[in-house]
Parts: C-alpha cells; structure tokens; sequence
C-alpha cells in the first residue's frame, strides 16, 4: 500500500511538475508572438549619427526571402541587398549621418551585389563622410569591401586573407564504392561538370578548363577593384598573394592594406578624432536596419504607373515553397498576377540561379512568355550567376543585361539516377526476382541493373531537352544552332564572353537594367514594385512548425545545412528528381 502511494503521488507530482513547465512553454511563446506583431517603436534619426552597416550570415537580394527555417528571430526582419543600398544612398544626402561603420561578421556574400554596395560607400564617401572599418580578421572577399573605406583599422594579431582564389571538390566513386552505390549520369554538352563528382576522381579536362577561367577573370577584377581603391599596384598584389606574404598584421599595414593597428577601443577613439567628437562622450550610432526603418517612406511616390522588380534567387525547384528558392508553383502564380496588373508597365527579372529542375524551369518560362503577350516588356539582369535552368528563364527577355563578374551560359542537360543494386544483394543480401508481361514492365528499378535499352532510354531523354534547349535559345536570341552550340556543351562564361558570344545584350547592373525598362514602358514616373511578395517569415516558421509546409527535421536540418556545405547538397541531392540543368559547382567568394 505503502509503495501504491508513493508511486501515485511521485506519478501526481511529475504530471504536476510537466504540466505547469508546458504552461510556462506556452505562455513564453504567446508573449514572443504577441511581441513580434506589436508594432515597431518609431526609430528617429538623431543628428550626428553613424551609420552603422552589419554584414552576417547569409544576406538575399530581396529582404526576408530566405527559407524560414533559417530566420534570425533576434532580428524581426532580414535586410536585403537592394534596401541597404537604398539605405547608404539615402544616408549620403542626409545631414544627420555624418560617418559609416562597416562591420564584417563573415558574411556570405552576393558578389555582385558588394560590387553596387561598393559604388554607393564610395558615393557616399565622396560625399565627404568618411567610412570606417575594424575587424580581427578579413577573407578576401570582406576585404574586397572593405577597401572602400577611408580608414581600415585590424586588430592586434590579427589577419587578411590574401592568398588567391581557388576551388576545392570531393570526388566521391570509391566511397560509393565501399557502400555498395554507384550512380547512372547521362549529360548532355562536354562541358557539363554537374554530377562528374560521382563517377570520376579529379576534374575533367574541360570543366577543369572553365573553372580556370572563370577563377582567373574573377580574381584578375578583384585585384583590379582593390588596386584602385587602395592606390596600389594590381601586379604588386597578385605578388603578394603568389608568394603569400601576408602572413600577419605587420604585413598588412607594411603592404598598404590596412592603415591601422588597433583593438576596438582604440578604432573608436580613431573615429571620434576624425569626426572631432569628444573622446570621453559614447558615439551615437544608428544600424542600418533601423535607420531603413526611419526612412524608407522618403522619396516614395503615389504614382499609378509601376515597373516590377521579379527576384529570382536560389535553386530552381519544383512545387509551392516560398523563400529562398525559385519553385515554379509559387513564381508561376507571382508571374501571373504582374501579367494581369494594368499598372505595372514593364517587369525586370532579377536572376541569381545557378539552375535546377527542368520542368519547373519550362513552367516558369511559359509564365514570362504570357507574361510578354499582355504587352509587358520583360527585361533581364544576372546577378553572380545565371546558368543553365537560370540561363533557360532568361531566354524570353526583350534585353539581358549580365553584371562583369556574372557567371552565365552552362547550356546543358544532366541526369543523375543513384543505383543500390551493389547495396542491396552484395551487403544486404537481398535478392529481387521479377515476373513482367512486357521487358520494361518493372524496369528503371534502382535495386536492379539499367539494362542497354534503359541506359539508352535515359540518355536520348537528355539529348532530346538539350536539343530543345538550344532551338529555344536559337530563337530567343536570334541566333543559328551552330552559333548557339559554340556557346553551349554546357560551358560556364563570364559576361564579357558571354557578350561576345551573343548570349547576353548588355553588361550592367540593376540599374541599367531597369532604366530600360522604364525606356521601354514608355513613361517618366512610376514607382518600384518588388516581387515576389514574401510573407512574415515568423508566419511561415510557425506553418511549417504545424506539419503544413515542413517537418521539424527538416527545420533542423536546414539549420545545420548552414554550417556544413556537403551536408547541404546532399540534402539538395535527395530533393533532386528528373532531368536537371544546373551549374556544376557552387563558386563562394571569401
């Protein structure tokens, strides 16, 4: 009886005790919700203001659009490229911003968008405010940005990174090997690398060739940009990568990079001399986010008129995802509703896509031809990279303008089909047996070899959407097979090549690109509208927190995706279905 009451009550107390902590729980979260929808406390930008401009993390084009999964909810919005560099434009003519602070919290960065990000400090440094910059330690594509600034401050023991630009890939067959899996890849172009990390062990001769490429002109243009900014000589910098002579701070100052030593108290007392600022008084800083917050009503016109900014970010996906992804159900329908708007008069497609799925690449295609047919014109502008399903979108545009550091073109067509035939009967010990009325009845099985006919099947599918895909870019272009082939074999360009090839109109930026849309509109005043219209990522969080869109799993292996890049394509490689126009590698500056 006795050990029946203890029990009981020890049962009593624990529910007790689970009960009152998941109340707790669920009061928590209803205060955070609350708070997260309660309106913003106004932001006043005081006189004497720093701006203050915080690169982290993953940062997209068009604000919030990233997965939710991967959403910062420390911070209620993440800042996009094109606000912030709204924001400095902004801060240049205001007279309560008398300074910068950049701060680098590496950063993965849009290269492209760095580079409009650069003119605008420059702009504004131009302007007479001086730009500062500290940091411990600089990669070379943070550096790239920091050169820009009037003062670059490193801190004792500290670092730049300036060592060269190069790619590094694993080669997987032998490890497939061990575990039994082994994968059938069809492809179409000799140039089309996608998918060779699964059957050989070093590059190729000819994707080794476009990496090289593509590698020495980017890096040629980033010693170009850094010699110009610092007042040094390019070859001088290509030396001291070559023979890696920065090995420490003192390197750094001696070669002309930084122009500091300091820890941070020191590069703020550094600011608050340059400014003429009491050193005994705190700085007044304001950051970038709120500072947009304060300001982002100014110079907003109620015109009817409106020009359409689509942005294309992230692999090309099938279905309905929003965020972070171009999936052709949710693009599709964003597409559609711009085609049925009257006052939007023209539409500039903003594409930063090394590619993905083929069919949603056609739907999403199909979309801007309809899009055309309602009397739009349709303007394109390539961020770091439009290639393969990003080339395929692009084809419809009245003009494509590429950005000098643009990756384009990789014309090309892969299937890549994983096979556990060797897993299964040779470490598993399972055999299949097959009963069948017709030869193909139970074929393109992956627990059973491909036979001839199957390889065969397989291989004249990509051939025949590799065809298509040239015959679209022919016509699209105006160009002949021959002259389209010579840009094609799934070859990656640079958009000075890509030029001369007669697969892009024009380089330029953003801005080029949509002043000529507003050329071809037809009209003097019109305001921006930018798309696609991505809801409150806390909003998404919560949907897919329920089942609706994504599992917890996913929630969290998106996370750790973050950190660990193969971790990512394999989680990208198991999404994968049907036939793929994709770029072969992921090129990261840093």
């Amino acid at each position: 009886m006795k050990s029946f009451l203890k029990y009981t009550l020890a049962s009593c107390l624990g529910i007790t005790i689970a009960l009152v902590a998941f109340s707790f729980f669920i009061f928590i979260f209803f205060v955070a919700l609350f708070a997260s929808f309660s309106p913003e406390s106004k932001v006043t930008v005081r006189k004497d203001s720093i701006l203050t401009v915080e690169l982290k993390d993953f940062i997209p084009e068009l604000s919030n659009n990233i997965p939710s999964s991967t959403f910062n909810f420390s911070d209620r919005e993440v800042l996009g490229y094109r606000d912030m560099i709204r924001a400095i434009d902004r801060a240049t003519e205001d007279e309560n911003i008398v300074a910068l602070q950049l701060k680098l919290n590496r950063p993965f960065l849009n290269v492209t968008s760095v580079n409009e990000m650069m003119e605008s400090i420059k702009n504004f440094s131009e302007s007479g405010k001086p730009v500062f910059v500290h940091n411990t330690f600089y990669s070379q594509v943070e550096y790239y940005l920091a050169s820009t600034a009037d003062h670059i401050s490193l801190n004792p023991f500290g670092s730049v990174d300036f060592r060269g630009f190069g790619i590094i890939a694993p080669f997987l067959p032998d490890f497939l090997d061990k575990l039994g899996v082994n994968f059938n890849i069809y492809f179409a172009g000799d140039y089309k690398g996608a998918g060779e990390n699964f059957n050989r062990r070093e590059f190729s001769p000819e994707n080794r060739e476009q990496i090289r490429d593509i590698l020495d002109k980017s890096y040629d243009f980033f010693l170009s940009e850094i010699a110009a900014n610092r007042n040094l000589n390019k070859e001088d910098l290509r030396a001291m990568a070559r023979n890696f002579t920065i090995r420490n701070e003192y390197d750094a100052l001696s070669a002309g990079l930084v122009d500091a030593i300091e820890d941070a108290r020191e590069f703020e007392r550094t600011i608050k001399l340059r400014l003429g600022k009491d050193e005994d008084k705190d700085l007044r800083k304001i950051s970038i986010r709120n500072y947009h917050t304060a300001t982002r009503a100014e110079g907003r016109t109620r015109v009817s008129d409106q020009i359409a900014i689509i942005y294309a970010e992230g692999n090309i996906m099938d279905g309905k995802s929003e965020g972070g992804l171009i999936t052709d159900g949710f693009y599709v329908k964003a597409i559609e509703s711009i085609a049925e708007n009257e006052n939007i008069k023209a539409v500039v497609l903003r594409i930063n896509s090394g590619g993905g799925s083929v069919i949603a690449s056609e739907n999403i295609y199909r979309a801007l031809l309809r899009l055309q047919e309602s009397g739009k014109p349709l303007v394109v502008s390539m961020g770091d990279v439009a290639a393969s399903g990003g080339y395929y979108i692009a084809t419809p545009a009245d003009k494509i303008f590429a950005e000098p550091q643009t990756i384009t073109g990789s014309i090309g067509v892969f299937y890549l089909i994983p096979s556990v035939h060797n897993l299964v009967r040779d470490k598993m010990d399972i055999h299949f047996d097959t009963i069948a009325t017709s030869p193909f009845a139970v074929g393109f099985n992956q627990v059973t070899e491909f036979t001839d006919q199957e390889h065969e099947y397989f291989q004249q599918s990509v051939e025949n959407t590799y065809d298509r895909f040239l015959n679209l870019v022919a016509e699209s272009r105006g160009m002949s097979h021959d002259e389209v082939l010579s840009m094609a074999e799934g070859r990656i360009w640079m958009a000075e090549d890509a030029l001369n090839g007669g697969l892009i109109d024009q380089i330029g930026g953003l801005k080029e690109a949509l002043a000529h849309a507003v050329y071809l509109a037809g009209i003097d005043d019109y305001r921006l509208r930018e798309f696609p219209q991505i809801r409150d990522p806390f909003i998404r969080f919560l949907e897919e927190l329920t089942g609706e869109s994504m599992a917890m799993d996913e929630v969290v292996l998106q996370q750790l995706s973050k950190r660990f890049e193969l971790l990512s394509q394999i989680e990208e490689l198991k999404n994968t279905s049907g036939l793929q126009a994709r770029m072969p590698y992921k090129v990261i500056y840093r």
